[in-house]
C-alpha cells in the first residue's frame, strides 16, 4: 500500500509538471477529444507521410508561421491569406480567407 501510494504521488506530480509545459503539457488537455479506436493493422495501412502529419499536428510540431517564429525561423507570425495569427488551429480550421477561397478539402 506504501509503495502504491507514493507511486499514485508521484504520477500525480509528473502531470502537474508536465501540464505547466505548453508543448510537453498538451496531452493533458485530450479529456474532450473523440475517442477513436485504432488497431495495429489500421496504422499499419496508413501512408507514412498522413501519420507524420497527424504526430506532428497533435504536439503542434508543424511549420506554422507562429511555430516558425518561436523557433527563430522567421520574424513575423502573420497569416498571407488573413493577416491573422498563423497557429496550428488557424491553419487547419479557422482562417476566414482559407474557408472562403475553398482551400480546405
Amino acid at each position: 500500500m506504501i509503495i502504491d501510494e507514493i507511486r499514485n504521488k508521484e504520477n500525480s506530480t509528473r502531470v502537474q509538471k508536465a501540464a505547466q509545459k505548453f508543448q510537453q503539457g498538451q496531452w493533458t488537455n485530450w479529456d474532450t477529444a473523440i475517442q477513436k479506436s485504432l488497431t495495429w493493422n489500421d496504422i499499419w495501412h496508413i501512408v507514412p507521410l498522413r501519420i507524420s502529419f497527424l504526430i506532428r499536428s497533435v504536439y503542434d510540431l508543424l511549420p506554422s508561421n507562429a511555430n516558425l517564429v518561436r523557433w527563430g525561423k522567421k520574424v513575423d507570425p502573420i497569416c498571407p491569406l488573413c493577416q491573422g495569427r498563423q497557429t496550428k488551429q488557424h491553419i487547419l480550421s479557422s482562417c476566414k480567407a482559407a474557408l472562403s477561397q475553398g482551400r480546405h478539402t
